[in-house]
């Protein structure tokens, strides 16, 4: 019984660094994503700004 509770608790700790992981990675595609974004934002105002106000 005590062996049991024992793996159980390890699948438990497994499972929660795993997702602990998974959250970090989803973290940082999604700052990769709003930081495309936002350049590519810039990026088009700077292009709108040189083009019609220079």
């Amino acid at each position: 019984m005590e062996k049991e509770a024992k793996q159980m608790i390890d699948l438990k700790r497994n499972l929660f660094k795993i997702d602990v992981r998974a959250q970090k990675d989803e973290e940082k595609v999604f700052m990769r994503t709003a930081w495309l974004k936002m350049s590519n934002s810039f990026t088009k105002l700077l292009i709108y700004g040189i083009l019609f106000f220079v």
